[in-house]
């Protein structure tokens, strides 16, 4: 069978499995997909299909409380679901090897599930801390709002996760009720896609599935009358910032337009040179960040433009939004717009074919949302026959004046004019607008095809090729050649590491900033250059590195390098666009007040590296440093740290390494051949005592971190901090089983362990009601002493290094993470192929390691935390 065939079978009982084969990695992605969601709830069930993706995780007959999770991520494997409007799907993604023991998992939890009382009370708090959760998100609280005001009659309005009010009151015979329902085999859908025999896999399945009897489940939704008039939300809340959501109707999933309306989006606001992106944020300045979307779900969606903004520029930006939706209901787009839209859309299914998981995705989306998981072969052909006509139908036919839903999110105390006779008053401005420029609206002709695809080459191996550029850099390539895509990751030593607190943010600003054009390309040339070759370029800047990624296809590979390089050696650095990503910028630092959790981990990096050290230093950098940033200091900042000598490259997917080390070499060779002035890892004083630090904010949940100095990149000790680690994160660890299972104290509860070139940190992060904090440090520090005094049991162990190990693998699918992990591990010092390593090191860690290790971090007499709450 190959890798685009597809075992189809529907059994007895009505269970349907989509299995197919994948050869690219040792790794397999399996996916219930149960077809009920929140919009198929009746009355007094809001919430319970959500609910169900936590309770199918909490014991059935046959594996107790936190077993199912545990018996996956022991495995190697990660596990998971999400609940939408449409569907419930749970999903977990395992070495091949151990395909039967996730079969096993999965059909056991969707099966036979016991919905304990107990299990259930604890899992309401759960549920209302997410919910708390999302009621500090300005987001979701913005969406939920639209969404509610679109739709009228038909069950979209309504949120996901259900009213606390709801939720407080289910017990075991309504959750019951509902798993006996919607659970039956007849509606649900078994995807498997990986490195596996499909007939084995099938028969797996059904003795899985063996005595399970259909419950006969049929929707019943209201359809949703047409909206023939403008609506509008205005909402006030406890937020730094505002935020916009014009909001029109989408087709569904399965109709035609779905494709039209995806291709819209695209060129309205999906990329840098999308005319949202460049007439509205850059050219006219009048939002901080907008984008488009189009969301086409099983019954007819929306198509929304978000817009992050001030109050004083919202009726403008509104104004020129509206503006340019007109424009493509009233002249097709551009012939370039429609190619470059085409092209990125085609591109996506080679990137798709690298990961499983992105595989199954699609396969249950066009089989459950579309009706057919045959639709998926035809889906890139109509791509390719869309024409501006069908662009144009379609936008005639959702994105009307009269179908708008304006949504407004004001911080509290805040309005400016922003009412509904206002909002009413600026839409009919832009389209006036549209009509006096615009003043005979377009024909629709007859839509004519277009045809093409890149070819795939044959498979290769898995060595790296080593080179020495031109002027000093390094290069190493890996390649592959079963998938027709290259990444690469050019990286130099940098980051934080190279700022001070009077410089804080300059790195991230720079790698931003080489976003916004060349010397020979303005920054919406640029845009355009990479986006016509459904390419991506982007910088990145971290605590220790900064550089620049790209992802293309293999046939684009070289005219690709070509513009990176640009950025490189001809970085355009126009202090207009400078100026431009200052206001991006010090908008982003603003909203940074609105997210609590990186509000908490920030004040912990303070708290615990200290005002000097530059791991203490925020990526975004503070408005006073920013605010000073100008081309002579981001010049002078590309001048120190990009130079050849510090160039580390790793290139991975269908290239030729030696063809690639001489594009490389000879297009980078005008870089400076002076060795890069970065500074050393700076040294950091351990604390010798409790360090506490607070912010108070008005919102519904607490964060929490707690944590201690860490280790650096290659520290011999890093393995045996990884494994202590995993044996306190995830479903299946000590943090999660006790803090959120048993004590139903949080929703997002974690241990992160963040190494650097220079010590890092390991820390604990919980996110939970403010009147559970104290019960919450309490557990944390109760599990940090158990680790301290009890060896870690020699199965709990084996879990923990064979989740490490696997997941290694399951990550390892992509070629983007390939080259990052190379480039990083040589820009470091440990050598291209350390990798390669990463397997009988996890596995080599012992219980003493473990213990050595926990006593040698984890100093219960000089901690470090920080809370953010009310």
């Amino acid at each position: 069978m190959s890798a685009t065939q597809t075992h189809f079978e529907v059994l007895e009982n009505g269970l349907t499995l989509l299995l197919r084969e994948s050869r690219l990695a040792p790794v397999v992605d399996l996916q219930i997909w149960a077809q009920v969601g929140s919009a198929d709830e009746r009355p007094g069930e809001a919430g319970l299909a959500h609910f169900h993706e936590h309770m199918l995780f909490k014991g059935t007959d046959r594996r107790g409380v936190g077993e199912v999770a545990a018996e996956i991520e022991g495995a190697g494997g990660r596990i998971n679901a999400y609940t939408s409007f449409d569907v419930t799907v749970y999903y977990a993604t395992l070495p091949s090897a151990m395909a039967s023991t996730g079969v096993s998992v999965l059909s056991d939890a969707v099966r036979h599930s016991v919905f304990d009382p107990a299990e259930i009370e604890r899992e309401i708090e759960v549920v209302l801390e997410e919910i708390r959760r999302a009621e500090d998100s300005p987001l979701h609280v913005l969406s939920d709002a639209v969404f509610a005001e679109a739709y009228r009659v038909h069950p979209y309005r309504l949120p996901i996760l259900g009213p606390s009010e709801s939720v407080s009151q289910f017990d075991r015979e309504k959750v019951r009720s509902f798993f006996e329902h919607w659970y039956g085999p007849d509606n649900l859908v078994f995807v498997a896609v990986g490195d596996f025999d499909a007939t084995e896999l099938a028969g797996e399945i059904r003795a899985a599935f063996a005595g399970a009897e259909p419950a006969g489940a049929q929707r019943r939704r209201p359809s949703e009358p047409p909206q023939r008039e403008l609506r509008d939300v205005i909402l006030h809340r406890p937020f730094e910032r505002m935020r916009l959501d014009l909001s029109w109707p989408a087709p569904s999933f399965r109709s035609p337009d779905a494709i039209h309306v995806d291709l819209l989006s695209y060129i309205l606001g999906e990329c840098e040179s999308s005319r949202l992106i460049r007439r509205v944020r850059e050219s006219e300045g009048l939002a901080d960040r907008i984008d488009s979307g189009a969301y086409t779900p099983f019954d007819p969606g929306l198509f929304s433009v978000g817009v992050d903004v001030d109050a004083a520029r919202a009726l403008d930006a509104i104004r020129a939004t509206v503006r340019e939706v007109e424009r493509v209901r009233r002249e097709r787009v551009s012939d370039e717009e429609l190619d470059r839209a085409r092209a990125n859309f085609l591109s996506a299914e080679h990137f798709e074919r690298e990961s499983v998981s992105g595989q199954g995705r699609k396969l249950g989306s066009f089989h459950v949302l579309g009706g057919d998981w045959q639709l998926e072969a035809g889906y890139f052909d109509a791509i390719k026959a869309t024409t501006a006509d069908d662009l144009l139908q379609a936008a005639r036919k959702y994105l009307g004046p009269d179908q708008l839903t304006a949504g407004v999110l004001l911080p509290e105390g805040e309005s400016n004019g922003l009412d509904r006779d206002a909002i009413e008053r600026t839409v009919a401005e832009g389209v006036a607008a549209t009509e006096r420029t615009l003043a005979t609206p377009a024909r629709l002709d007859t839509p004519s095809a277009r045809t093409g695809t890149p070819s795939v080459k044959s498979a290769g191996g898995d060595e790296i090729h080593s080179y020495r550029l031109e002027g000093g850099g390094v290069l190493h390539v890996a390649p592959r050649h079963d998938v027709p895509v290259v990444a690469a990751r050019a990286a130099f030593l940098g980051g934080l590491l190279a700022e001070t607190t009077e410089t804080a943010g300059l790195s991230h600003f720079l790698s931003n900033v080489w976003m916004r054009g060349t010397r020979a390309r303005s920054a919406a040339d640029f845009a355009r250059a990479v986006e016509n070759l459904a390419a991506d370029i982007d910088g990145f800047s971290g605590r220790s590195s900064l550089g620049l990624t790209l992802d293309v296809t293999s046939d684009k590979f070289l005219p690709t390098l070509d513009l990176l390089a640009e950025v490189l050696v001809e970085p355009g650095l126009d202090p207009e666009e400078i100026g431009r990503e200052q206001r991006e910028t010090l908008a982003a630092i603003e909203r940074r007040e609105d997210n609590l959790a990186q509000l908490a981990f920030q004040l912990f990096s303070k708290t615990l590296f200290g005002e000097d050290h530059p791991y203490a230093l925020s990526m975004l950098g503070e408005s006073e440093t920013v605010g000073s940033f100008d081309a002579a200091m981001l010049r002078s900042h590309h001048a120190r740290v990009i130079r050849a000598p510090g160039l580390v490259i790793g290139l991975a997917g269908d290239v030729d390494p030696d063809a690639a080390a001489e594009a490389f070499s000879s297009r980078l060779s005008a870089l400076p051949g002076e060795s890069p002035l970065t500074p050393a890892p700076p040294v950091l004083t351990p604390p010798s005592e409790i360090r506490h630090a607070e912010l108070r904010k008005d919102r519904a949940q607490a964060h929490l971190v707690l944590g201690f100095p860490g280790l650096t990149v290659s520290d011999p000790d890093r393995h045996a901090l990884e494994v202590i680690t995993q044996v306190l994160a995830g479903q299946g660890g000590r943090l999660f089983l006790e803090l959120r299972d048993r004590q139903g104290l949080a929703y997002a509860v974690n241990a992160i362990n963040m190494e650097g070139w220079a010590p890092g940190f390991f820390t604990i992060y919980i996110a939970t009601a403010p009147d559970k904090v104290d019960a919450a440090h309490t557990g944390i520090l109760t599990e940090l002493e158990r680790l301290l005094r009890d060896p870690v049991p020699e199965d709990e162990l084996d879990r923990a290094r064979r989740y490490l190990t696997g997941n290694f693998v399951i990550d390892q699918q992509r070629s983007a993470a390939r080259a990052g992990q190379i480039a990083l591990d040589a820009l470091y010092g440990l050598g291209p192929d350390f990798h390669r390593h990463y397997t009988a090191a996890i596995n080599a860690v012992c219980a003493d390691d473990v213990r050595r290790v926990a006593e040698r971090v984890l100093q219960l007499d000089a901690y470090t935390e920080a809370i953010v709450r009310p």
